[in-house]
């Protein structure tokens, strides 16, 4: 077990480093745009197996009329998950209900399998369920498929200088690396790759970037995917009238330890001794990208909502035996609670 454990503090560590690294905040000059603004904007954070809060709060979204408008969608890890989801449920290729349906049935070897204690697992199963759901059910079998402006982000990290190459890829030809041909369930499995657990991902048949093993977005720039909304802002010459983030909520304990025996290994409690929280990095970093969104695009501050929801209950980010349970009480918190302006979220959540 030492054999194991002494190398993966290491690699969480780095793993911590790479996410929280410093970014750049300077500000950009305000884009004038010669048309009027109009239209609504989702962003979606990663959320692995927390997946069914940010569905839940998009569907509260929806019952609101507040998709209507829906120009442009981003998502990175799970958030990508769901940018392809609602694609299909607002075309009416599938209802809330259908979706539920399917998140309530999950279980974790639909997800990920395990040969022994050892990680990366095995995520063979993730493929064919993203096969059945996006390619057999929806009918999207390459990333152009998709109705909507939708961009879903992975990551190339280069190991010995850290050095983090973030690649976005849309429905539509918006920037250089955009190749609609590509197909959306290596893509979707590229963006969902969290490093460490999840092995990377080669994303066939590839022209326009590099031939490599991809890894999760999120832990690259687009922690926060919005720098994808700026490019469809210039690419359409028009600004967005409303923005709405969405992410799962941050556990409030240290929890790496018990992730583990989740996935077949026993630290005895290390990491949860020593309070390494993933949770606290990882909200951590969407705080630090949406400062840099502040800072980038100040003309979409007063016209950005952030919702996050807040309740007691705690799950793990690898466990995907419980999604009904998250949708349930998501749902429930969202029907008492808006969506909170990113000027006054900034003011009440900063960076320790």
């Amino acid at each position: 077990m030492k054999k194991i454990i002494i190398p993966l503090f290491f690699v969480i560590i780095l793993l911590f480093f790479i996410i929280i690294k410093g970014i750049n905040n300077n500000k950009i000059q305000e884009t004038i745009f010669s048309n009027p603004r109009s239209g609504v904007a989702v962003i979606l954070t990663g959320a692995a197996a927390r997946i069914p809060q940010e569905a839940a709060l998009l569907e509260e979204l929806d019952k609101r009329g507040q998709l209507k408008d829906l120009v442009f969608i981003s998502g990175v890890s799970s958030g990508a998950l769901n940018s392809v989801m609602l694609n299909g449920i607002l075309t009416g290729k599938i209802s809330w209900d259908d979706y539920k349906n399917i998140l309530y049935n999950l279980k974790n070897s639909d997800v990920f399998t395990q040969e022994g204690k050892k990680i990366p697992v095995n995520t063979l199963p993730a493929r064919a369920l993203y096969k059945k759901v996006v390619e057999d059910r929806l009918g999207y079998y390459t990333i152009g498929d998709l109705p909507y402006y939708t961009e879903i982000s992975f990551t190339h990290l280069k190991e010995l200088d850290l050095k983090k190459t973030t690649y976005r890829m849309c429905s539509r030809k918006i920037n250089e690396e955009t190749d609609t041909t590509l197909n959306l369930v290596d893509i979707i499995m590229a963006s969902s790759a969290f490093p460490l657990v999840f092995p990377p991902v080669k994303i066939q048949h590839v022209k326009t970037i590099p031939d490599v093993e991809y890894i999760d977005g999120g832990v690259g720039d687009d922690h926060v995917p919005f720098q994808a909304l700026l490019e469809f802002e210039k690419f359409r010459r028009s600004g967005i009238e409303k923005v709405y983030i969405i992410s799962r909520k941050s556990d409030s304990i240290p929890e790496i330890s018990e992730e583990l025996r989740g996935i077949g290994i026993n630290d005895k409690g290390i990491f949860d001794k020593l309070g390494i929280s993933l949770d606290a990095f990882l909200s951590k970093g969407i705080l630090k990208r949406l400062e840099a969104y502040a800072a980038e695009a100040p003309e979409l501050v007063p016209r950005t909502y952030i919702w996050i929801p807040d309740f007691e209950a705690n799950f793990l980010l690898f466990d995907f035996d419980n999604l009904k349970k998250q949708y349930e009480l998501t749902t429930e918190w969202a029907k008492t609670h808006d969506p909170v302006p990113l000027e006054i979220f900034l003011q009440t959540h900063q960076v320790k």
